[in-house]
């Protein structure tokens, strides 16, 4: 019942634009789409009928090919020759059906094709709800269009998957219509209004878990510093915004590593900590290096990741090796424990195990999940003052409808603390959002859920892959507070931080600027939960005062010199901080 509820708030909370749109002429040939067929080693287009009895297709990618086009389909069109800033409205029902992506949604490219080459083409990027959903696609012609140049390609070659399309319609508009009188694709999601309940709530909850009272004693030559007036200024969080980077940037100090170091205190590796990188000499000293260059720069480096059992992303011996389940077992134990005594004392906490759901080539060779379990054990052994974290994606995402997901993901942890005398200390979850934007009210519900297990909760891999600014900015914004609200969450990574081709992330853009997700970063992290107060010492030299834990840096003037230094405000922090000036 609970989960039919959830289903029922997705369909009308992520609705699309509805709006009177003008009236076109379809161009797609619908006795011919049956003709759409796919059969190959990478994958498939099949022929169905819905339960109305309504033709469908279902695309399947069973291999991800070299290049997306490896896997496409041409719909049939009726073709003509059109004018610069003619309109074209490209609209369709789809549903995911399977999806090995982060997001737990399948995609395809959807390309309006103007020329007889790919110049010429005007592309558009759309994932897939896992419930029924319109989408709209409008399209304007930026040049003159011949009629054998005309059509609408679909191509889906990206990791496997699978979905379903129906109700295919493709319609041209009279000459004069404004691309902006079509209907496009709009999510929105409950609890986006400005005086939602939730923001409120979860805004009280930041003012008490995440701030403290202080007191401080300014001294001068034993003599309490009397009705002086100073600025108070957090410079630091206690609590971790990290974001992930490559060993490249940092021992280069490039640009980017630059706006890296002035906006966060967490780093985390997207690959250089990962087996394949660390098995090279190369590769594993660089990463030595900069791990030494982030410590010199006082950010504190998460470890990603000992263990990710599939075979993609684990060196070719392993496979090499999947029918001598012991030598197997060797090769991962010498590469766990090469990274752990190498890094000691230079990690914070590490992902011990990474995607378990979808990645069990290493547990079927072994016949068991206990070359997981290992890894916990030599972490644990090895590295003790490092926390333990496991890793795992589709929990949050995707409309935060999986419960079945996320029930495995609750047994799993479990399961890994009965066999290794409890030694996970934190819940990864990764949180790469698709087009199904989780309430913020459901994101905390599943937080809640895994805060049951008394275990603190990493948001380890924040991304979005909707590109509308606004709504980038406010659901990102959104899910901060909600992720910052609950008491268990211990730290909050963006999976990257300056925008590159896949533009999951755009804290900032590749000149520099700042993007969608940076506005609604640094709106919080510099705005909201930032402290800077002007106070005056009382006659025994005291201020008190209350703000975000964290560093905080003092200045004043004193004898006509400006005087500044810092103290610390941590939780559970009790007593008066006394400074010498």
């Amino acid at each position: 019942m609970k989960k039919l509820f959830y289903i029922l708030l997705f369909l009308i909370s992520n609705i699309t634009l509805a709006q009177i749109k003008p009236q076109g002429k379809d161009l797609i040939i619908e006795e011919r789409l049956k003709f759409i067929t796919k059969k190959s080693e990478l994958g498939s287009i099949e022929k169905s009928e819905d339960e109305a009895g309504k033709t469908q297709l279902l695309f399947k990618t069973d291999s991800e090919p070299k290049f997306i086009y490896n896997l496409s389909a041409n719909f049939p069109v009726e073709k003509d020759n059109y004018a610069k800033g003619r309109v074209f409205l490209l609209s369709f029902k789809a549903k995911t059906v399977t999806s090995s992506l982060e997001t737990g949604e399948a995609k395809a490219l959807f390309i309006f094709k103007q020329l007889d080459n790919y110049q010429g083409n005007i592309e558009s990027t759309q994932t897939f709800s896992s419930n029924w959903q319109t989408y709209y696609i409008p399209f304007e012609t930026n040049r003159y269009v011949k009629k054998s140049d005309l059509g609408i390609v679909m191509q889906f070659g990206f990791r496997e998957q699978s979905f379903l399309l129906k109700d295919i319609h493709f319609e041209s508009f009279p000459e004069g219509t404004k691309l902006s009188e079509l209907p496009k694709t709009e999510i929105t999601y409950k609890g986006m209004e400005a005086d939602a309940k939730w923001r409120i709530e979860a805004n009280k909850r930041i003012e008490a878990i995440r701030k403290g009272n202080f007191e401080v004693q300014f001294v001068k030559n034993g003599v309490p510093l009397a009705n002086k007036t100073m600025n108070i200024k957090l410079v630091k969080h206690d609590f971790p915004f990290g974001a992930a980077l490559n060993a490249d940037d940092v021992v280069e100090d490039n640009f980017k590593y630059k706006n890296f170091k002035k906006s966060f205190n967490l780093a985390v590796f997207e690959n250089d900590l990962k087996i394949k990188s660390w098995s090279t000499p190369k590769g594993k000293q660089k990463t030595i290096d900069a791990i030494a260059q982030l410590k010199k720069d006082n950010i504190n480096v998460k470890g990603h990741v000992l263990i990710w059992p599939g075979f993609r992303y684990l060196i070719p011996e392993i496979e090499a090796n999947k029918n001598n389940p012991e030598m197997v077992k060797t090769l991962i134990k010498q590469h766990v424990t090469d990274v752990l005594t190498t890094t000691k004392g230079t990690i914070s906490n590490w992902d011990v195990v990474n995607e378990a759901y979808t990645n069990t080539d290493l547990q079927t060779i072994t016949g068991s999940e206990d070359i997981l379990y290992e890894g916990f054990r030599l972490a644990k052994a090895l590295e003790p003052k490092a926390r333990r974290f496991t890793n795992e994606y589709g929990i949050i995402s995707k409309g935060g409808l999986d419960t079945q997901k996320q029930q495995w993901y609750y047994d799993f942890i479990k399961r890994i603390d009965e066999n290794t005398d409890g030694s996970v200390q934190g819940i990864g979850i990764q949180s790469h959002i698709g087009s199904d934007l989780t309430p913020p009210e459901r994101v905390l519900e599943i937080l809640a859920f895994y805060a049951t297990l008394g275990k603190q909760i990493s948001i380890s891999e924040f991304t979005m892959d909707i590109q509308e600014p606004e709504i980038r900015e406010q659901y990102t914004r959104d899910f901060m507070i909600a992720a910052f609200s609950h008491p268990n969450v211990s730290e909050f990574l963006f999976w990257g931080y300056t925008e590159n081709a896949k533009k999951k992330v755009d804290i900032y853009k590749p000149n520099g600027d700042i993007g969608a997700m940076g506005k609604a970063y640094f709106s919080l992290v510099d705005g909201d939960w930032n402290t800077n107060l002007n106070l005056e010492t009382t006659t025994e030299g005291l201020i008190t005062g209350n703000g975000f834990f964290g560093e905080y840096q003092f200045s004043l003037v004193d004898e006509g010199r400006l005087v500044t230094g810092t103290f610390q405000l941590k939780p559970r922090q009790q007593g008066t901080i006394k400074i010498e000036l």
